[in-house]
C-alpha cells in the first residue's frame, strides 16, 4: 500500500500539495543516493515492515471503528515506513525528529498514539521513557489517553502492560508512558526515548521542547514526534520552524535527522475547491467525510468572519490571522516587490513618525507615492535593553543583525543617535513633510530635528479618529490592490499582524493600541505619513477656483 501511495503522489493520481510531493521525492532521492553509496544511511524494509505490522495488533476504541483492527492508510504507512525504515550503518534510526502538519479529523492523534506504543513495546529500548507533551495537561492527556484505551482494547499487547491513573507501565523492560505539560514538575530529570509533541502551533514558547531535547543525549535512537494543525499566531515559534521545514523539503537547507511532511494547500489555491480540501486532508473520504466538509464550507460562506477563519485554519490547515486582525498577513505579504533603494534618492517623500517612550520601539515611515510600486521604507529604533529582555517575544536580535532595526546602547533610546540617523536619512530625499503626533512632542526628538534645520517639514498630525480614519482606509485599499511595496521588511509585516482597529458608529477607524496583540508603531507611522500626503495633496474645492461665475435665469 505504501508503494501505491508513493506512486500516486509522483504520477499525480493523488491530488497532493507541493510539500507533500517534496517529502515523497526526498525519500526517493535518498534511496538513489543510498544505493549509489553516496549517503550515510540505508533503508531497511525489514524494520519498516515490522513497524507497520505492529499497527495491525492495535484496535480502535471509539466511533464506528471501535473494536476493529487498525488499518493504516497509504499516507500513514508512508510516515511510519520512512521514520522506522531509514537507519544508519549501525542500524540505528536516522530520524530523531518527525513533524506531521495536517488538518484536523485526519487521525493524527491515533497515529501518534500507535507510534508511542510501538516505541515502548517493540523498539527494544530498556527503561524507555515515553511522553505525550503539550502546553497544558488537558491537551497532553489527549494522546496519552487515546494510547491507553487503544492498548486496553488490543489483546496482543494489553497483557504486557499495567495501567495507572497517569501512567502506562511495561515492567518487563522498565518502560513507562506518561503525559507531560509545561507545568509538570521535575522536568529536568527527563530521559525521553520518545516524545509526542501535540498541537505544536499552540506552544507559545519552545521551553518544553528544549527540555525534551536536552534529555535525548543518553538515547541511541530517540524520536520527537510532533503533530499539529495550523494556527492563528504567526509569531508562535512553530510558524518560524515551519519556514525551516519548507526550506529542508525544497533542498535549500539540510537536516538528515528530521522527517517532515506538510499536508496543506498551495499558494493561490481556491479554498472553496474540493481539490484544495484533498491536499490538506489525506484522509478525505475516510475519516474526513465529504458531507461534513460540504456542510462546514457552507457554514463558513454564510457566516464569514470567525467561522471562515476557523474553517481555513482547522479544516484546510492554512495559517490565517485571527479574525480581529485588521489586514490578513496573506495580503500584506503580497505587497513586496524587487526594488533598488538607490532609486529612491532625491524622490518625493512623505514621512511619518510614531514616538513611543524612550524605553520602547520608535518608528519612522518614508512613503514614496510618486515612485513605481509606491515603496515604503521604515526605520525602527529600540534601546539595547529591549533586545536583551525581549518581553515582546519578537525577533529583535535577528532584525538588528539583518539591518532592519537600530539598537542604541543602554536602557533608553539615545536621542542624539536616533536624530542623527533620521536627519541623515531625510536629507537623501525630497521630503515634503514629516507628520508626528504633537502629544508626543515631549519626546526630545522633535526639538533635535528643529535644531537640525528640519522645521520646514515638521507637521503636527494629531492621532484622533478623524485624522487616522481616511489614511487607514487608504492603506487598506492599497494593500488589497497590491499598490504598496514594503521592501521585504519583516518588522512591519510582524506589526501588521498585531493591529486591531477601533471603529465608531460612523465607521471611522483607527488603530487600537490597547487591544492590539503586540507592537504596531510602524503601522501608525505609515498612517501618519499617508495622512500627511493626503492633507497636502487634497484637491481645493473652493467654488471660484473650480468653476466660472454662473448666471441662473428665472424666466420660464
Amino acid at each position: 500500500m505504501v508503494e501505491e501511495y508513493i506512486n500516486s503522489v509522483i504520477d499525480g493520481s493523488r491530488t497532493a500539495g507541493k510539500y507533500e510531493i517534496l517529502a515523497v521525492k526526498r525519500h526517493l532521492k535518498d534511496l538513489k543516493r543510498s544505493k549509489k553509496g553516496e549517503f550515510d544511511f540505508v533503508f531497511s524494509e525489514e524494520k519498516a515492515r515490522l513497524a507497520i505490522s505492529f499497527f495491525s495488533l492495535l484496535h480502535h476504541f471509539k466511533g464506528e471503528w471501535a473494536g476493529q483492527q487498525f488499518k493504516l492508510e497509504g499516507w500513514q504507512e508512508f510516515i511510519v515506513w520512512c521514520i522506522f525504515g531509514w537507519v544508519d550503518k549501525k542500524g540505528y534510526r536516522r530520524f530523531n525528529y518527525a513533524d506531521i502538519v495536517v488538518a484536523r479529523k485526519n487521525g493524527k492523534t491515533t497515529l501518534a498514539a500507535g507510534i508511542a506504543l510501538y516505541m515502548m513495546v517493540l523498539d527494544g529500548e530498556s527503561g524507555a521513557e515515553i511522553y505525550s507533551a503539550a502546553m497544558d495537561m488537558a491537551q497532553a492527556k489527549i494522546c496519552w489517553e487515546a494510547a491507553r484505551e487503544i492498548a486496553r482494547k488490543s489483546p496482543a499487547i494489553a497483557s504486557y502492560l499495567q495501567f495507572y491513573q497517569y501512567s502506562i507501565i511495561m515492567e518487563s523492560s522498565a518502560s513507562s508512558f506518561k503525559p507531560l505539560s509545561r507545568d509538570s514538575k521535575n522536568k529536568d530529570g527527563l530521559n525521553p526515548h520518545c516524545a509526542i509533541c501535540d498541537e505544536r502551533h499552540a506552544w507559545v514558547t519552545n521551553d518544553l521542547l528544549d527540555v525534551i531535547k536536552s534529555g535525548l543525549g543518553a538515547r541511541r535512537q530517540p524520536l520527537v514526534f510532533s503533530i499539529t494543525t495550523a494556527g492563528f499566531n504567526m509569531d508562535a515559534p512553530y510558524f518560524k520552524d515551519l519556514r525551516v521545514m519548507q526550506d529542508i523539503l525544497k533542498g535549500i537547507k539540510e537536516q538528515d535527522n528530521w522527517f517532515i511532511i506538510l499536508y496543506q494547500p498551495d499558494k493561490g489555491d481556491d479554498w472553496k475547491d474540493e481539490k484544495t480540501w484533498i491536499k490538506a486532508n489525506p484522509n478525505y473520504g475516510v475519516s474526513v467525510l465529504k458531507s461534513y466538509f460540504a456542510n462546514e464550507l457552507q457554514d463558513a460562506l454564510n457566516k464569514g468572519g470567525t467561522t471562515e477563519v476557523n474553517f481555513k485554519t482547522k479544516n484546510l490547515n492554512m495559517w490565517v490571522d485571527a479574525p480581529d486582525v485588521w489586514i490578513p498577513d496573506e495580503l500584506v505579504s503580497k505587497n513586496n516587490f524587487e526594488f533598488y533603494l538607490k532609486e529612491l534618492d532625491g524622490q518625493e517623500c512623505y514621512a511619518g513618525l510614531d514616538l513611543a517612550s524612550h524605553k520602547d520601539i520608535n518608528a519612522l515611515a518614508l512613503y514614496f507615492p510618486k515612485v513605481k510600486t509606491c515603496p515604503v521604507k521604515f526605520l525602527f529604533f529600540v534601546p539595547e535593553i529591549k533586545i536583551l529582555d525581549n518581553e515582546d517575544k519578537a525577533d529583535y536580535r535577528v532584525w538588528r543583525e539583518q539591518g532592519w532595526l537600530v539598537a542604541t546602547p543602554g536602557d533608553v533610546i539615545d536621542i542624539d543617535i536616533m536624530s542623527e540617523i533620521i536627519m541623515k536619512e531625510l536629507r537623501k530625499y525630497n521630503v515634503k513633510n514629516l507628520s508626528f503626533d504633537p502629544y508626543k512632542a515631549y519626546h526630545g526628538l522633535i526639538q533635535a530635528l528643529e535644531n537640525g534645520g528640519m522645521s520646514d517639514i515638521l507637521d503636527e498630525y494629531t492621532q484622533n479618529i478623524a485624522n487616522m480614519s481616511e489614511p487607514s482606509k487608504e492603506i487598506d485599499r492599497m494593500i488589497r490592490k497590491q499598490e504598496l511595496n514594503f521592501l521585504e521588511n519583516p518588522v512591519i509585516r510582524w506589526m501588521f499582524r498585531n493591529v486591531t482597529m477601533y471603529q465608531d458608529a460612523n465607521e471611522n477607524i483607527r488603530p487600537d493600541k490597547r487591544r492590539s496583540s503586540g507592537k504596531i508603531d510602524g503601522v501608525v507611522s505609515l498612517i501618519n505619513a499617508v495622512g500627511g500626503y493626503i492633507s497636502l495633496n487634497a484637491e481645493k474645492k473652493e467654488i471660484y477656483k473650480e468653476h466660472t461665475l454662473r448666471v441662473v435665469s428665472l424666466k420660464k
